[in-house]
């Protein structure tokens, strides 16, 4: 049996600013398209570039329909979701059936869906997760500042992965905490020269 794709996507609802706010997801085994789970913009997003292959679908009579498969791309670091080959701010997933984004824009639902998603979890980032917020100050050991990147920043292009776009966040953070961390050292160190002096 040939697989449409590795996900099948049946129905959206659009927030104001026309972005994915849920999307309801199948998958094809072998006794048909299972009942549809609701996730949202991101998970579709790291999924299309991570590899898998997502395509819209139809209710039909009895069946479904295949529609279209659907891209990926970034713009200053944002993914975007769209069936044509328009690069917009915005997302696109055709005349597939819509529903209205519930009252309570609760990322509960979207969390604990009604039955457990048996998928394996991939890791957001071939480094692991980050580390929580901590008022705990950090060991001395960070006395090598990672170089600051000079590479202009170019315009995303569909190949581009968004966790590269994450790291460089993330790089970019790290160096402003660390001179932070460098300024402070140096004036502990000044307080206590001049104390002990």
């Amino acid at each position: 049996m040939d697989k449409w794709a590795d996900y099948l996507i049946s129905e959206v609802s659009y927030d104001s600013e026309h972005l994915i706010y849920i999307a309801l997801r199948h998958q094809e085994t072998e006794q048909g398209i299972t009942k549809g789970k609701p996730i949202d913009r991101l998970t579709i997003a790291s999924d299309i570039k991570n590899g898998l292959i997502y395509i819209t679908i139809y209710s039909g009579k009895n069946s479904w329909k295949k529609g279209h498969k659907i891209q990926a791309f970034s713009i200053e670091g944002t993914p975007y979701l769209r069936i044509d080959g328009n690069k917009v701010k915005l997302d696109y997933l055709g005349d597939i059936q819509e529903f209205p984004i519930p009252k309570s824009k609760s990322t509960e639902q979207l969390e604990s869906p009604q039955e457990p998603i048996t998928e394996p979890e991939t890791p957001s980032s071939p480094r692991g997760s980050l580390p929580k917020d901590s008022a705990e100050e950090l060991p001395q050991e960070l006395d090598l500042a990672p170089e600051p990147i000079t590479e202009p920043e170019e315009e995303a292009t569909p190949e581009q992965s968004i966790d590269t776009k994450i790291e460089q966040k993330i790089i970019h953070t790290l160096q402003k905490q660390n001179q932070k961390l460098d300024d402070i050292e140096k004036k502990l160190h000044k307080l206590t020269t001049e104390k002990t002096i």
